[in-house]
């Protein structure tokens, strides 16, 4: 313990120190973790309440947020979840005036008493050590409200449904033919046009199209215009009657895109293949050496294994051919020791057709920019997923946000980041992020079960404590995408295993992520498997349990404002199930995850005055401040309703 402090301040007009506790405080060495100027431990709802979340060390029983706005305002935090490491803190607050200032006070379980400053842990708080919250300077991250508890269907364009084979490629191939890298199948917007109807049945309110743009390969993320829908695909025709179509059933249109690197066909590149370095665009691109052109070795194509490929040999020199003819690069032949392939001028990790563009050039930026604002404008589409955006200069994303949010008030902007994410979404860049951190905790516990309830548990504590609510509510929660092994490969093909992982997609705040063919149990492994030909032309093999449970689940989740709206709270790991809650005002629901399909009677302790089974086929009662659960039948998980 420390000796009292009675300073004296000169400005003795202003509150300066705070008497919380009676008595001393301890100057002890304690782990907290705040960051103001870090979304998800401080931000504002579009209604002004005020979201603070605090995490600390195990031994800290109680927290206290001092509030100073119009009066000294003490608020009590609540424990929302509990992990070895942290316990994690949170509360709301309506302010009472536009300027407000604050720290925190917290005791032990030891009965040590202590304060929190900007500085850190303090005996007292001075005027300096307050953080201070202006509303009128505090820069808010709002959302769509159509964004809260969407459910997302990805698009994979050329493999999802062939609506007009008079538009196919030269050398498509028959539909349902095992998928490579190179042959097309004939997919188009059509034939997503001609399917809404089983999209709209899963519960979609968001069709996320992989890239349309101008480009010879399946995937397209190597476009060389922008501006101009590939023909193969319907052209910008098909992409306008999409979009009135899906808007018709209340449904949005997310576009997928790539700024960070083109075709060697794009205007801009194909001017520096004809000027060299004395072309206007040779600083929107990094050239090594002039001129530019391909350093080939044939002679090494049995190293195809080093490049990626599955060490396909023969594929990987049709893919060079086709290159080479396409790109109009000129190429220089040796016989010398080096890649296989080697660009004079920076390509996305050494892809021979991607010249990665440089955004360090205002030119090259208005470009991107202009791509931006042009699909908003004449196409009216509902946002953007940006591929590899942790690759392009991190000032970019903010002219990037000012540009959509000034087209289209109610766009959603989401970005390709594997991992935490949290420095893109604080509100002045992207929403959410394809939240592959969700699916890598889904894959553990349910796929592979490499981790138990407990560390299940754990995990969903700190994915909540991530990202702010909003960014969080706009992340896609994901089980597969056209880079990833289908989860049903992951799980080895067992079916309770995506049945589990899609009740969290319900139940757990953020976007349900569904990759086309997942909802009929498509199992496809890495690329290209995992882009497959949806199996319109056989029925017979679609998964109907899956399909069903996607079905009924992704209605649930829409219709439901708690799992729009609801906060989290992780309750226990007991008898085997995990137990959270997701609570919006008065009313909550507990949602019990039981992987191993248990039939044991489960108690959890309510408030509740009332209660029902929202799903799952057993019986709740309520009983002196308990939640009975019996009869249960062991499904994969339970909702249970609580006024």
């Amino acid at each position: 313990m420390v000796e009292e402090h009675s300073p004296e301040f000169v400005d003795a007009g202003e509150k300066q120190k705070i008497d919380f506790f009676d008595g001393d405080v301890h100057l002890g060495h304690y782990d907290f973790r705040f960051d103001f100027n870090d979304k998800k431990h401080f931000s504002i709802s579009r209604d002004g309440t005020g979201r603070v979340r605090v995490h600390s060390q195990k031994n800290i029983s109680k927290l206290w947020i001092l509030l100073e706005d119009e009066d000294f305002r003490p608020i009590e935090l609540r424990k929302y979840a509990e992990t070895d490491r942290f316990i994690f803190w949170g509360t709301q607050i309506q302010f009472r005036s536009s300027i407000a200032k604050f720290s925190f006070a917290a005791s032990t379980d030891d009965q040590l008493n202590l304060y929190l400053g900007t500085s850190g842990i303090a005996n007292f708080i001075s005027p300096s050590e307050k953080w201070i919250y202006d509303s009128s300077s505090f820069q808010r991250h709002t959302i769509p409200d159509w964004v809260y508890g969407g459910v997302m269907y990805q698009v994979f364009p050329e493999r999802f449904a062939n609506g007009d084979s008079s538009i196919n490629p030269p050398n498509t191939v028959d539909w349902g033919s095992t998928p490579t890298r190179l042959d097309f199948q004939g997919g188009d917007l059509y034939g997503v046009i001609q399917n809404l109807d089983h999209i709209e049945s899963l519960g979609v309110n968001i069709v996320y199209l992989n890239p349309i743009f101008l480009s010879s390969s399946t995937h397209k993320y190597d476009s060389w215009d922008h501006f101009k829908v590939e023909p193969t695909l319907g052209g910008d025709d098909a992409l306008k009657e999409l979009i009135k179509e899906c808007h018709n059933r209340d449904m949005k249109i997310i576009l997928d895109c790539s700024l960070n690197h083109v075709h060697p066909r794009h205007f801009g590149f194909q001017d520096i293949i004809k000027n060299g370095e004395n072309s206007k665009y040779r600083d929107w691109f990094t050239v090594f050496d002039y001129p530019v052109r391909f350093i080939h070795r044939p002679h090494l194509y049995s190293n195809t294994y080093k490049v990626g490929w599955d060490g396909n040999e023969d594929e990987y020199k049709r893919y060079l051919e086709k290159t080479f003819q396409e790109t109009m690069v000129p190429v220089e032949i040796r016989d010398d020791d080096g890649p296989i392939v080697e660009p004079t001028f920076k390509a996305w990790w050494g892809v021979p057709d991607m010249p990665k563009v440089n955004f360090k050039n205002k030119d090259a930026r208005q470009w991107a920019l202009d791509v931006t604002k042009y699909w908003i404008e004449n196409f009216d589409i509902d946002g953007w997923r940006m591929d590899v955006a942790k690759e392009l200069d991190f000032s970019f994303w903010k002219d990037f946000r000012d540009i959509a949010y000034g087209t289209k008030e109610d766009v959603l902007l989401i970005s390709e980041i594997f991992g935490d994410t949290s420095q893109w979404l604080q509100g002045d860049r992207f929403d959410g992020t394809m939240n592959y951190s969700f699916r890598e905790t889904m894959t553990d516990y349910f796929a592979t079960k490499r981790i138990n309830d407990k560390e299940f548990a754990d995990s969903l504590a700190n994915l909540y404590s991530m990202y702010s609510f909003e960014a969080l509510s706009s992340c896609q929660n994901l089980l597969s995408s056209h880079d990833v092994k289908r989860f049903l490969n992951r799980s080895g093909n067992n079916e309770d295993s995506i049945l589990g992982a899609i009740f969290l997609q319900t139940t757990f705040p953020g976007i349900a992520g569904i990759y086309y063919g997942d909802e009929v149990g498509l199992g496809g492994a890495d690329d290209p498997f995992n882009r497959e030909p949806f199996p319109w032309n056989d029925e017979s093999s679609w998964n109907k349990t899956i399909l069903e449970f996607t079905k009924t689940m992704m209605h649930i989740k829409k219709s439901n404002p708690i799992f729009k709206y609801g906060r989290f709270e992780l309750l226990d790991y007991m008898e085997d199930v995990v137990i959270f809650r997701r609570i919006l005002q008065d009313e909550s629901l507990i949602c019990i995850v039981n992987r191993d399909r248990l039939t044991k009677d489960i108690n959890i302790s309510s408030n509740a005055h009332t209660i029902d089974v929202l799903y799952g086929n057993c019986e709740a009662n309520l009983e002196d401040g308990l939640v009975k659960i019996t009869k249960n039948s062991g499904d994969i998980g339970i909702i249970i309703h609580e006024k």
